[in-house]
């Protein structure tokens, strides 16, 4: 042998040895150590050097408080944790089994080194201990948060609220057999538990078999089309208690049931419609019978002539609201009641506030206005049929052309006291104090004249006023405190 391989020789002696030396001592250090060996993994977790008592603790908090969740159509009906449905964590179990896979683990020089070389990998399959019972008396459908509910066929059903018959759908039950439920649950949670991959939560899906329910058919064709037929006759019932009573004070005008009825079509899927232009062609005769205002109006003055103011004068009155009326005429129809009501009016103008007194049919005085008869310059104030107060007054400037408009207006409002200001003709202005202020046209009103010693006669044809009824304070004071807003103030020239 020469001396090269002779050296070759040796060298590889001595490195045997050192390996030895290194196994051995790699093998006395892990053996002897209290937790498993480098690259050990249980249960997709590394274990290495934790002790079975540290392992069986970590396994305890991370799955002995896992949550069950019972899902049906999507919704969680029932949750617990495992130890709810009765599966309780061993750990002392748990820890025995690990206690011997670690004593298995170092049971050897080859089997130390195998687990440091290529890794160990622990499966813990004796982790829950189960009791029935408490599955039995857990899981019960009865306490799922979605109601147990029985088949029912579809059906017929009268809708008291809206008065009229409704389809009421087929409904599919959802009993369940509890035992079978819980047997199924059972198999379930057993292979979750022996996996030893539970996660926080564990969800359940309740299969399709466990139901008693019977199927019932979703087929209604046949019974729409009798729910159809009882409404339409249903429908054609309930109009013939309809009618609309007009008031026109103590004068009323009925629309019956019998026309109505005229008026309306029933579809075959059962809309009610009602004829627009019929509503339209009655509420316009009704205006054309009880509107009152800018229409021609008859009046009898107080020294008993009957005077004609053109419609175009007669600011004062009713007029229908022929659109708001057939909208709420229509809406009354469909009501299916009775009603008692007064037609819609338009309730404002260019520059007051019409607030109408009464009225008893097309007469919308009902005795109740104030009366300024310019050629006698004489004034009456009536109020429900009665003299209140009359007096001469002084009206607008002849001389200068302030002639007190001739009409019938509503009185806006009412103030005590006013400041009145304006123009004279001249072009100056003026600001008078008055303590009753009743204005019915365009700056135009009634009050009181405190400056004026005498009233009546023709003071008006050349010192009257700037177009206002002049009255005496204390005639002033008794209209003031008895007229409303709204009362008809009645103005004319004798001819």
């Amino acid at each position: 042998m020469s001396k090269g391989v002779k050296i070759l020789i040796g060298i590889l002696i001595a490195l045997f040895a050192a390996g030895a030396a290194v196994l051995g001592i790699g093998y006395f250090i892990n053996k002897n150590s209290d937790g498993f060996l480098k690259k050990t993994w249980m249960n997709g977790t590394s274990i290495e050097g934790k002790t079975p008592e540290e392992v069986a603790q970590t396994i305890a908090s991370q799955y002995g408080n896992s949550k069950v969740q019972l899902v049906e159509n999507g919704t969680v009906v029932l949750e617990g944790s495992l130890s709810d449905f009765g599966y309780t964590f061993n750990q002392d179990a748990v820890q025995k089994e690990l206690e011997q896979d670690l004593q298995q683990q170092k049971s050897g020089l080859v089997q130390v080194w195998k687990t440091l070389l290529m890794g160990d990998y622990l499966h813990i399959e004796t982790g829950y201990d189960f009791d029935e019972t408490k599955l039995q008396a857990y899981c019960v459908s009865q306490s799922f948060s979605v109601p147990r509910v029985e088949s029912s066929e579809a059906s017929l059903q009268l809708n008291t609220e809206e008065e009229k018959y409704e389809v009421i759908p087929a409904v599919q039950g959802n009993m369940i057999n509890d035992a079978a439920l819980q047997a199924d649950l059972k198999q379930y949670l057993d292979e979750q538990t022996s996996s030893g991959e539970l996660g926080d939560v564990i969800s359940y899906e309740i299969p399709s078999d466990v139901y008693t329910s019977q199927t019932v058919s979703t087929d209604t064709t046949e019974l729409q089309k009798e729910c159809d037929e009882k409404n339409k006759a249903l429908q054609l019932d309930a109009y013939k208690n309809v009618s609309v009573t007009y008031t026109f004070g103590d004068q009323t005008e009925v629309l019956d049931s019998s026309t109505i009825i005229g008026w309306i079509t029933l579809a075959d899927d059962g809309t009610v419609t009602v004829d627009d232009s019929k509503i339209a062609d009655y509420v316009s005769g009704l205006a054309s019978k009880y509107n009152t205002r800018y229409l021609d109006r008859q009046f009898t003055t107080s020294t008993g002539q009957t005077i004609t103011i053109s419609g175009a004068s007669n600011e004062y009155g009713y007029t229908i609201d022929q659109d708001a009326e057939c909208k709420q005429l229509k809406q009354d129809i469909l009501s299916k009641q009775a009603v008692t009501r007064e037609p819609c009016y338009v309730s404002e103008n260019s520059y007051g506030n019409p607030l109408y007194y009464k009225r008893s049919g097309t007469d919308d005085l009902a005795g109740t206005y104030v009366e300024v008869n310019i050629t006698k310059q004489h004034l009456w104030f009536y109020k429900d049929g009665q003299l209140v107060v009359e007096s001469d007054v002084v009206t607008g400037d002849v001389a200068t052309n302030q002639n007190t408009e001739c009409g019938v207006f509503p009185l806006a409002y009412k103030e005590s006291p006013s400041t009145l200001k304006g123009q004279h003709v001249d072009g100056s202005d003026y600001s008078v104090e008055v303590q009753y202020w009743m204005p019915f046209f365009e700056g135009q009103g009634l009050h009181d004249a405190s400056w004026r010693s005498s009233f009546g006669g023709t003071i008006y044809q050349a010192d009257g006023s700037n177009g206002c009824v002049n009255c005496p304070p204390a005639v002033a004071k008794t209209i003031y405190e008895n007229i409303d807003a709204g009362t008809a103030i009645v103005i004319y020239q004798e001819s």
